[in-house]
C-alpha cells in the first residue's frame, strides 16, 4: 500500500477508500486507523474523529460500497424499466462496477462473506432479485423456479465479473460492449420470452 498524502477534502472517504485498498491487498487483519493515518498523512488522531474504532470504520466500509454498487444498479434501469433489456443493463452496470474498482470485488467476496439469497439481506442483491420478480411476472416462468433462477443469473453475472477482472486485453469500452453482447444472449431467463401470460 503506497502512501497518498491527503491535502483537504474528504477525510472520511479518503480512510474508507484507502481502508478497501489495505482489506483487498493485506486483509482485514492488516487493517488498523493508526496505519490509515500514516498512508494517508494525517495525524493518529485525525480517524478517530470519524471512527471510534476499527469494527465502525468495518461497518463504514461495508456501507459505503453497498450504496455505490445500489446506486449504480439503480441507475442502470432507469430508461429500461423492469424488462428483459433492462436486465441486460442491469447485469453490465454489476459487471462494470467491478471493472472500474477492483479492489471492491475481493472485499464484499473475500472479506465481508456477503452471499447472494438465503436469509442474508443486501441491499443490491435485494434490488436485482425485485427487478426480476417483476420481470416474471410478464412472461412463463414458474414460481417454483424462482429462486433458482435468481441464483443462476446471479451467478452468471457474479462469473462475468470475476472474468472481466482478469482479462486485461480489452480497454475498457471493448470490455463493456462485450460484457453486454454476453449478457445479451443469456436465455436462461427467457426460454419463452416471446409469449406473453394469458390474462386471467
Amino acid at each position: 500500500m503506497a502512501s497518498k498524502t491527503y491535502h483537504h477534502g474528504d477525510l472520511r472517504t479518503a480512510l474508507i477508500e484507502m481502508g478497501i485498498e489495505v482489506i483487498s491487498e493485506n486483509g482485514v487483519e492488516a487493517l488498523s486507523l493508526r496505519k490509515l493515518a500514516k498512508a494517508c498523512g494525517v495525524s493518529e488522531a485525525a480517524p478517530y474523529s470519524h471512527f471510534a474504532n476499527k469494527k465502525e470504520l468495518m461497518s463504514a466500509i461495508e456501507n459505503h460500497v453497498t450504496s455505490k454498487l445500489a446506486k449504480a444498479l439503480r441507475e442502470s434501469v432507469e430508461q429500461t424499466g423492469e424488462t428483459p433489456e433492462g436486465l441486460v443493463e442491469l447485469g453490465c452496470a454489476f459487471v462494470m462496477f467491478f471493472v472500474h474498482n477492483p479492489p471492491y470485488f475481493k472485499l464484499i467476496y473475500d472479506h465481508l462473506g456477503i452471499e447472494a439469497g438465503g436469509g442474508y439481506e443486501y441491499e443490491p442483491y435485494d434490488f436485482i432479485m425485485g427487478f426480476m420478480q417483476k420481470i416474471f411476472a410478464d412472461i412463463y416462468h414458474p414460481q417454483e423456479l424462482h429462486g433458482l433462477t435468481f441464483v443462476a443469473q446471479f451467478s452468471f453475472m457474479q462469473g462475468l465479473a470475476l472474468f472481466a477482472l482478469l482479462v486485461d486485453n480489452y480497454d475498457l469500452k471493448e470490455k463493456e460492449d462485450a460484457v453486454r453482447k454476453i449478457l445479451s444472449t443469456n436465455h436462461l431467463l427467457y426460454p419463452n420470452n416471446d409469449k406473453k401470460r394469458e390474462n386471467d
